[in-house]
């Protein structure tokens, strides 16, 4: 009744019930349109939500994936590139008669070359490009490693003729287009020349798809094991001494070994020119690149066993100082110090090498301590 009598006055007032309907609606529908706009925002910000929260499990979950990787590769890898390089010193720096073993030391070798390419291809959380620890630094040294061993010897001197200019002495870059067209076209014009090989002096070669084969023989994965090993010493000598297949892949290793061991021993000359000690002077530096950068705080080796040859090949400093100054090599070490920092867990302790030897207790103050006596003996 009383809705009729409202309905009755709005004529008298002069407002027609049409439009109080149409207004009533209107309302109704702005109402729910808010309600449904308010909806969708609630539900975009929810997922927003949902998805940042997911990506912050993904995060969690993948840098839980690289400290578990880095805590079961860091001390075999560690330890390998400390086997080689002191094999690779004592070649290089020893009189022909006190080198003893070539086996042993290509054994060393391919066990190093076999756990770098078991970090790359196949644990991608350890060699991930930006990964929060910075191991793609790592993964740049174990490409350079590749590299020295399987470019041709043009290769490698172009290589090094970039210079300083490179981030850290495992990378390398491409030439441009145009700096292409310009070699071949000042070649055509130009006398003829060789390729720049000398199967005489290439010493250390070993191709991409030979140092897959060869890793591939190296890899044993016990079951049940959450890492992958390489052959033991003993397992390795006795399938050495059975199996003739096995054997021919080693052979050119073992021969270039002997022959830098009995030949003409190193006086001091640079790797360039490319020559017998090309390859072993490189690897040496790139070698003593992997142990400051597995290494930072030096508790395994210390800095006094940490001496490249070659020292111009390298704008890597010493630990200490690169720390010191705040950047360069400094910064790329400081990405993973905090993951590294520490001592080696029960598994990485049984690795090869007896490299706990090089630690004092305590580890990183002693090597502290070095680094500063160094730095103020460079002032």
């Amino acid at each position: 009744m009383g809705e009729m009598m409202s309905f009755e006055v709005l004529p008298a007032m002069g407002i027609k019930p049409e439009l109080v309907v149409l207004a009533s609606a209107a309302c109704a529908t702005v109402s729910l349109g808010i309600n449904l706009f308010g909806g969708v925002v609630t539900e975009k910000k929810r997922a927003e939500l949902q998805l940042e929260l997911e990506r912050g499990k993904l995060s969690l979950a993948q840098l839980a994936e690289i400290r578990g990787v880095t805590a079961r590769y860091r001390g075999p890898l560690l330890e390998s590139a400390i086997d080689l390089e002191q094999r690779l010193w004592h070649l290089i720096t020893e009189w022909p008669v006190q080198w003893r073993s070539t086996e042993d030391c290509a054994e060393e070798f391919l066990g190093f070359v076999e756990v770098v390419r078991r970090e790359g291809p196949r644990e991608q959380a350890f060699l991930q490009a930006g990964n929060p620890q910075g191991s793609d630094t790592l993964s740049t040294l174990v490409e350079g490693v590749r590299f020295v061993l399987c470019a041709s010897q043009s290769g490698l001197e172009k290589w090094y003729l970039e210079g300083q200019g490179r981030p850290h002495p495992g990378s390398r870059s491409r030439q441009s287009r145009d700096e292409i067209i310009r070699e071949h076209s000042a070649s055509r014009e130009g006398p003829m020349h060789s390729s720049g090989w000398d199967p005489g002096t290439d010493t250390m070669h070993v191709t991409r798809g030979a140092q897959r084969a060869i890793g591939s023989f190296m890899i044993t994965t016990p079951m049940g094991a959450r890492r992958h090993y390489t052959q033991s010493y003993g397992d390795f000598y006795n399938r050495w001494d059975s199996d003739s297949s096995f054997r021919r892949w080693f052979d050119k290793l073992e021969a270039d070994a002997l022959d830098l061991a009995t030949g003409a021993p190193w006086h001091g000359q640079g790797p360039f020119p490319v020559g017998r000690w090309t390859r072993v002077l490189l690897l040496q530096q790139l070698l003593v690149d992997c142990c400051d950068l597995l290494d930072p705080d030096c508790v395994r080796l210390p800095l006094s066993r940490r001496t490249r040859l070659m020292p111009d090949l390298s704008q890597a400093w010493d630990t200490g100082q690169a720390r010191e100054s705040g950047g360069g090599a400094g910064a790329a070490l400081e990405g993973i110090r905090g993951m590294l920092s520490g001592s080696f867990d029960s598994e990485d302790s049984s690795s090869s090498g007896g490299g706990g030897s090089y630690s004092n207790g305590s580890g990183v103050g002693a090597a502290q301590q070095q680094q500063q006596q160094q730095q103020q003996a460079r002032r």
